[in-house]
């Protein structure tokens, strides 16, 4: 049975610390996935493949690393070497072992607390089955409509074959999963290694399943055999609970580019996929914006009930993550820092502890995918335990990235200070003795520095810790913002929990750019006596754009059709609203999630660029680069560029200055955000005085790719409030801006889309326009201060009475009831103060003179 409690032991330096526990619950899960045939060999076979044998002699390995449970490729009879496209899986592939070899493993992994999973493929069959070899071309079959057969011939099929690594075909064909039958054949095969010997006692078997490729809608076939997750997936995992009501399921999404919460709660995890390729960018180009970004949109999504992600940034479906990341092993060492401190349950990906390296080939075969899956690197030079499935392909075998003696073995690493086997082992292990690193609220930091992650995890009432991971190779001195946090008294001291070192306290008096510096791939784990703070709210959503400004605040109308494509990229209707803090900014319209950018320029101050020069910075992005040479209309310079770019479902922002000398443009990245989220608060970036921008991509209103006259109609879009400070202006300044707004292709080319418009009828405009050939102005100017409209609504009339009147006799009335506005705008004859003086003016003003 499984025990009720447990007590582990974690050393960190020379501190040793027991720890009574709980049963376990899946955020104190560490997970370790291996390829069977490619973990380790027991029994020296010809080609040494990976066996049951061998698992269990590597659980010496697996618990001194740390790891709680193993999650492997399939076990089920297969030709292919990682088990997947399998048969039957009531029956154990005889590469491994028999059936007493895998339970014999079962059982000594749970006499250390090592939980045990299997990945197992339910939406289809091996063609070495007796269902396909029965049923194809026998329509009269008893399996006929077990099976995803296209045609009542029982020839053309919902599958595929293949040849993989060692010369064999291999020929899948999906299961009719609306039939009884073939889906009680499925639950069955699944029940069984939950309870193995059926004597209800279930400590003899496996603890879950890892399911491969699940679609939430499986669109049906000619014969109706599509499903969904009601359908098949939840009496399937009911009917799992009744042999044993803990069993854990966790998922792989089909779609990649979703975050998986979609499944849940019909399974227990989805996979952090998102965050996967987010980590890997990170590393790759030492910006951490994206891994901002992705957790805020993952935890946004996650059910309030039911389910969980897993978390990954390596794993046997793409290049090995240190191939990734430049062979580096500092950023091997800040990617076991980013895997064992975010807030779901880690998954390591065998050898990536070890730094094993790995790129997908093209051999034609399935042996395209070996380079990611050599064989585990016991020995410094390659021999038995070590698998040498390999060697039945030559390509992969003689294009080995593995190498005898390349520092990258457990031999060659173990108990070696310095390498990068030692630092997981001491990431598991604060992992293990932290609960706010398991359990713990994720909180996203703000740094200045765009090479930082930071956040805070947070135990109410037990542990609160700050973890800061600089993804680059260059050492940052930056500062963090952590003026939402609490601190008790006012003063916390700060402790190194790895290193056991005190760095300066936390007050409230730093504690709004708390300063941090970090080596190359550094990382620290902080302990604090804080409480983390409410998220910040934003005031935009970009929803009801012209609702939210008001009519009054309208600039400009588009009055040319797209040359983009109808609701892919336009930008349909412009309003800006001055407030005393900072600019509210509406823009109605669309922009496709490619790269295409939303470019919105600023001219504040002496000096700017009338013709454009942007050079100097480090890209991404590119496109500003490309805007060099546009030429704007006289008594247009603009000082700044806001540059927007969105991918998939995450938009970037960054800042330019445009400085008039031709000098280098100095980039500062703002952060970024999710389509369509509903806020405009950005995360992993530079952001000191507070830009929000929201962007809500629904729009399909507005213009058309023939039409403009529906311009009005769009209300979705671009919404954003810029403070003063980042267009060097002060609080509540007396000035015009003057602004522009375009959106231009990927490769730097301005559209047509250009707010004020061009006049009608104009094409897209093409690399480096010169605005002074096309008639009129393509330019607004805003006033910062709009004297006589009392209650700020963008126009003066009889509404502005009563505020003018409250003004008059008391400020701070007037304050609370219009924040936005100020109380100088009553102001009428510039004196400094408000009083009777001024009725002259207002009424002047309100007549219109």
């Amino acid at each position: 049975m499984k025990p009720s409690c447990w007590w582990q032991v974690v050393c960190l330096g020379l501190l040793c610390v027991g720890v009574a526990e709980a049963q376990l619950d899946p955020a104190d899960e560490v997970f370790y996935h291996f390829m069977p045939i490619a973990w380790r060999d027991s029994d020296n076979d010809a080609y040494r493949f990976g066996d049951f044998g061998g698992m269990a002699d590597s659980l010496d390995y697996l618990e001194d690393l740390g790891i709680t449970a193993v999650w492997m490729n399939p076990i089920f009879p297969s030709p292919a070497y990682h088990g997947y496209q399998h048969g039957r899986a009531d029956e154990l592939n005889a590469w491994f072992g028999s059936e007493a070899d895998f339970l014999s493993f079962v059982s000594q992994a749970h006499a250390r607390g090592i939980k045990v999973f299997v990945d197992m493929v339910c939406y289809g069959v091996s063609h070495d089955s007796i269902w396909f070899q029965d049923a194809y071309g026998n329509p009269s079959s008893v399996y006929d409509d077990w099976l995803a057969f296209y045609n009542t011939a029982n020839t053309d099929y919902q599958g595929y074959t293949y040849t993989t690594w060692n010369g064999d075909t291999v020929g899948f064909i999906h299961w009719n999963l609306d039939n009884a039958n073939s889906t009680a054949l499925v639950t069955a095969w699944a029940q069984k290694w939950l309870d193995p010997n059926n004597d209800g006692d279930t400590s003899d078997g496996i603890d879950g399943y890892r399911l491969d490729h699940v679609w939430v809608e499986y669109s049906d076939g000619p014969n109706g055999w599509g499903y969904n997750l009601d359908d098949f997936w939840v009496p399937w995992k009911a009917a799992l609970q009744t042999v044993n009501p803990d069993v854990f399921i966790f998922a792989e999404q089909a779609d990649w580019g979703a975050t998986g919460a979609a499944l849940l709660p019909t399974f227990d995890a989805a996979f952090t996929k998102p965050f996967e390729f987010a980590a890997r960018d990170a590393l790759a180009y030492g910006s951490a914006g994206g891994l901002y970004s992705v957790l805020d949109t993952m935890l946004a999504e996650l059910p309030e009930e039911g389910g969980t992600y897993m978390a990954i940034i390596g794993d046997h479906d793409v290049d090995r993550l240190m191939s990734v990341i430049g062979n580096d092993f500092g950023a091997a060492r800040s990617a076991a820092a980013v895997l064992m401190t975010q807030p779901f349950p880690p998954i390591i990906y065998y050898g990536d502890e070890l730094g094993m390296l790995g790129v997908k080939a093209s051999y034609g075969t399935d042996a395209n995918d070996i380079p990611m899956r050599e064989p585990f690197k016991w020995n410094a030079v390659v021999g038995p335990p070590m698998s040498n499935y390999w060697v039945l392909n030559s390509q992969a075998y003689g294009n080995a990235w593995s190498q005898d003696n390349d520092g990258r073995s457990v031999e060659e690493q173990l108990n070696v200070t310095g390498s990068l086997l030692e630092e997981y082992r001491l990431l598991i292990a604060t992992r293990k003795a932290h609960v706010a690193l398991r359990r713990g609220s994720y909180h996203a930091i703000d740094a200045v520095s765009g090479a930082v992650w930071a956040f805070l995890r947070h135990v109410a009432d037990d542990e609160t810790l700050l973890v800061a991971i600089n993804v680059s190779d260059d050492a940052v001195s930056t500062s963090l913002d952590l003026s939402t946090a609490t601190i008790a008294g006012g003063i916390t001291s700060v402790t190194d929990v790895i290193a056991g070192t005190t760095l300066t306290d936390l007050t409230n008096a730093n504690k709004h750019a708390y300063p941090l510096t970090l080596g190359a791939n550094e990382y620290l784990i902080l302990a604090m006596d804080v409480v983390p703070g409410a998220p910040a709210e934003s005031v935009i959503d970009g929803a009801a754009i012209p609702a939210d400004l008001g009519a009054g605040f309208l600039v400009a109308t588009q009055d040319n059709a797209t040359g983009l494509g109808d609701n892919v990229s336009e930008l349909d209707q412009f309003y800006v609203r001055p407030t005393t803090e900072g600019l509210h900014i509406g823009i109605t319209g669309n922009l496709a999630t490619d790269s295409t950018g939303f470019c919105l320029f600023f001219d504040t101050i002496e000096g700017g660029q009338n013709e454009l020069l942007i050079h100097g910075y480090s890209a991404p992005p590119s496109v500003p680069s490309r805007l060099s040479g546009t030429v704007f209309d006289a008594g247009f310079a603009p000082d700044f560029l806001m540059y927007i770019n969105a991918v998939d479902s995450t938009y970037w922002i960054d800042w330019f200055e445009l400085p008039g000398d031709g000098s280098i443009t100095p980039k500062t990245y703002r952060g970024s955000n999710t389509v369509s989220d509903g806020d405009g608060l950005l995360s992993g970036g530079t952001n000191p005085n507070g830009l929000e921008v929201a962007f809500d991509n629904t729009n399909t209103a507005g213009v058309t790719d023939t039409d403009a006259s529906g311009a009005a109609t769009a209300t979705t879009g671009f919404e954003m409030f810029v403070p003063y400070g980042d267009v060097d202006l002060p609080t509540d300044p007396d000035v015009e801006v003057g602004l522009v707004v375009l959106i231009a292709e990927t490769d730097g080319s301005v559209s047509n889309q250009w707010l004020p418009g061009l006049g009608g009828g104009y094409d897209n405009l093409g690399v480096d326009p010169d605005m002074t050939t096309i008639p009129g102005d393509q330019f607004v100017r805003v006033p910062t201060r709009r004297y006589g409209d009392m209650n700020c609504d963008g126009v003066v009339n009889f509404d502005d009475i009563d505020a003018f009147v409250i003004a008059l006799v008391d400020q701070s009335t007037y304050a609370a009831a219009w924040p936005d506005c100020n109380w100088l705008h009553a102001d009428l004859d510039g004196s400094g103060d408000v009083n009777f003086d001024d009725i002259d003016g207002f009424v002047a003003a309100l007549v219109g003179k």
